[in-house]
């Protein structure tokens, strides 16, 4: 939520609505272009005009014609059902990417690939995909990202959170390059320090949360992170005083 608003107030600055909690309801052509319609989460109506409508999200599995009637393969939504492996309910037919239940994200379907071929060839080593380390991005301007848990689902979870946070407004390397809006924001877990999220909005964000997943695999502390040694102009020290935020010890701010 925190990154929505952060992101919503800079479209907002270059003259860019953005309609939330909103469903379509009903499209239309018309002289200038194109007309949607629809109603907000408190019913409300909305009625908005414009040249183009370009539909950026949503997907859907497609998973007819592919003789799956008869054969122990569970189909619920559309979507195949499978193990940590990738394997379905019939032995020898593995599933991957978009027609299975998991993030419809191509980084994400090509290690499902890889789970799949490695069980396939029977490697004793291979491990499920643990999908709270699935990176999101957005790639936009300026770029999100995150990984792992919100502060909110954390707290939800029941555990005791300790939060770090770093703006790119005090970074040098954000300020040479002119792009010093968004933050960084880690969420650890205050008894063992253990990183459970991070949440980026700012320059190279979707690069940037990299970092973050090898942090959470290794399932480092906030304080490891922190004493990291960053090189020096970097946007990624933002990453390193973020964590050192988290004991209250980042040096630029």
């Amino acid at each position: 939520e925190e990154v929505s608003k952060e992101l919503e107030k800079s479209f907002r600055k270059r003259g860019l609505k953005s309609q939330v909690d909103t469903r379509l309801e009903k499209l239309e052509r018309s002289d200038m272009g194109v007309v949607v319609t629809g109603k907000t989460s408190k019913d409300e109506a909305v009625k908005l005009e414009a040249e183009m409508l370009l539909v950026a999200v949503g997907r859907m599995p497609y998973t007819e014609g592919l003789g799956l009637e008869g054969t122990k393969i569970k189909v619920e939504k559309g979507f195949i059902q499978v193990d940590g492996f990738q394997q379905t309910g019939e032995n020898g037919v593995y599933a991957i990417g978009d027609v299975v239940p998991t993030p419809l994200l191509a980084h994400l379907a090509s290690k499902e690939g890889i789970v799949a071929a490695e069980h396939i060839a029977g490697h004793k080593d291979v491990r499920p995909i643990n999908l709270r380390l699935v990176p999101n991005c957005t790639y936009c301007d300026p770029e999100v990202a995150s990984v792992g848990l919100t502060e909110a689902k954390a707290r939800e979870m029941g555990y005791e959170v300790k939060l770090g946070k770093f703006p790119f407004s005090a970074s040098g390397k954000a300020r040479i390059l002119g792009e010093e809006e968004g933050f960084v924001k880690i969420v650890s877990e205050a008894k063992y320090d253990e990183i459970l999220g991070v949440h980026i909005i700012g320059p190279h964000a979707t690069e940037l949360i990299a970092e973050a997943c090898v942090a959470m695999q290794l399932e480092s502390t906030a304080e490891e992170l922190g004493r990291t040694m960053h090189a020096h102009p970097t946007v990624s020290e933002a990453v390193m005083e973020a964590a050192e935020d988290v004991h209250g010890l980042a040096v630029h701010i």
